[in-house]
């Protein structure tokens, strides 16, 4: 008797361990299928894909595949909308067809923005002056060629004069690995940021003196070893001539006291990003640091900095609930004193919300932004019927956030404290506000925020991923 139950147990062990429902069947990829990629090429979208043709894939690993796929194609920025769809063989369960179907985007834009001459929308709104405009007039071509690749040829006049002439993501092989970008920009200024006083740049307007005449040109070369991964190199050479007025009102303003410079910039910035969607990410994490060097030719002038930023976004399991962190810092080393070395809290993408009317000069700084959100409307697709002659336009998705947040931030500066009360402070602000989420990487923010020295009031902190122009170079 008991030799017999001993057999029966063996032998439904073994029936299990090789029963296609008692153990983990693996997946082969038997072919993918591309439709609605009338323009992009098939090598763009099938190198973003983190399996291949005749890959096998653990079933249970298989829909965290798909996904990586989806998020993948949807941080091309070049889709509308991203649908992936597996398709087992009738004949043999384990053979996979994946099925993608994308909707392009609208990629030929008529370039015509209207830029607010502030650091963001709340400041130029203080006073509204509407001199402080530049009026940018061209063209872009997205997804040049099918390739990816951005073509940008523009001018602009009004508060600042120039021309722009940029060809970006030209990928240096079919892999997806190796990619160059090249910019020339010129610019005739009358405007200018010479000084920071009371915590606020102080930009001269001369109508009869060109304070700053510029020609910049850049290369960069970009190395991508996976999908989220990115090392990129960047060398810029800046011809400047300034007006004798500019170091009149600030001798420290570049450095010396010569009004014509020839300068290097060579930077390398180290990126991994596991964000789900760049423009409004609301799971994973990114991180990236860098190096920026700033030189003259004579060597007069030297600077470096260090940048190191880290994100981190997560929804509470089972809720409309996310949260986020983000940090953001530098620290700097230079031979003399510079203003245009100097920029901590307030500008580019280091910002703090509550303070978006100031800035905070330094050498060093360090930012934390923390945010939690809910999700007040779920992703709604919307047809809209009288723009039906516009395939590209009728067809959007919208969402709706809730947000509360509380920032924090130093920043060191060992020459301009003097003027300026909020460098060399720990600062901080709270707040409540509202994203709207939509197509073509539309983000709309609106926040209410209370800040250290108990000013108050609505500020658009929001890096508002587009203006008037849309969408962005």
């Amino acid at each position: 008797m008991k030799s017999t139950f001993v057999r029966v147990l063996l032998t439904s062990v073994v029936f299990f361990m090789f029963s296609p429902t008692g153990w983990c069947q693996n997946l082969r990829i038997d072919g993918i299928e591309l439709t609605g990629n009338q323009i992009t090429k098939n090598f763009i979208i099938l190198r973003e894909l983190p399996f291949s043709v005749g890959d096998t894939i653990p079933e249970t690993e298989f829909p965290e595949q798909l996904r990586l796929a989806r998020e993948n194609l949807n941080n091309l920025l070049l889709f509308n909308f991203v649908e992936i769809s597996p398709l087992r063989s009738v004949d043999d369960p384990a053979l996979v067809t994946v099925i993608i179907q994308v909707e392009e985007r609208w990629y030929i834009w008529p370039l015509v923005e209207v830029k607010l001459e502030e650091r963001n929308l709340s400041t130029w709104l203080q006073d509204c002056d509407f001199t402080k405009i530049t009026i940018e007039a061209g063209a872009r071509i997205d997804n040049f060629l099918g390739l990816k690749h951005k073509l940008v040829v523009a001018v602009h006049g009004g508060y600042q004069w120039g021309v722009f002439l940029g060809y970006r993501d030209i990928s240096l092989g079919r892999q997806g690995k190796h990619f160059m970008s090249m910019d020339l920009q010129g610019n005739v200024s009358h405007n200018l940021d010479i000084i920071t006083k009371k915590d606020k740049p102080a930009r001269f307007n001369i109508p009869d003196i060109i304070l700053e005449k510029t020609v910049d040109t850049r290369i960069n070369y970009s190395f991508r070893p996976d999908i989220r991964t990115i090392h990129n190199i960047s060398f810029m050479h800046e011809f400047t001539i300034l007006a004798d007025t500019v170091l009149k009102l600030n001798p420290h303003y570049w450095g010396n006291d010569k009004l014509q410079r020839n300068a290097f910039r060579l930077n390398y910035k180290y990126r991994l990003d596991q964000r789900d969607y760049h423009p409004y990410p609301l799971n994973g994490y990114l991180v990236q640091a860098g190096v920026n060097t700033y030189v003259t030719s004579d060597a007069s002038i030297r600077y470096a900095q260090l940048t190191l930023g880290l994100q981190y976004f997560k929804q509470i399991p089972g809720s409309r609930w996310y949260f986020s962190t983000v940090f953001s810092g530098g620290y700097s080393l230079s031979n003399t004193q510079a203003y245009i070395l100097e920029k901590a809290i307030g500008y580019d993408n280091n910002m703090m919300r509550g303070y978006e009317y100031t800035v905070a000069d330094g050498q060093s700084f360090a930012i934390l932004n923390n945010t939690i959100k809910y999700n007040i409307l779920k992703k709604k697709t919307f047809t809209l019927n009288w723009l039906s002659f516009l395939p590209k336009f009728n067809k959007i998705h919208l969402s709706i956030y809730a947000n509360a947040h509380f920032d924090m931030g130093y920043a060191y500066d060992k020459w301009n404290y003097q003027l300026n009360t909020l460098s060399n402070q720990f600062l901080y602000a709270g707040g409540i506000g509202i994203d709207l989420v939509t197509y073509y990487d539309m983000v709309i923010g609106i926040d209410y925020s209370v800040n250290k020295q108990n000013y108050h009031g609505f500020f658009s902190w929001k890096n508002l991923f587009f203006s008037i122009k849309v969408p962005f170079i």
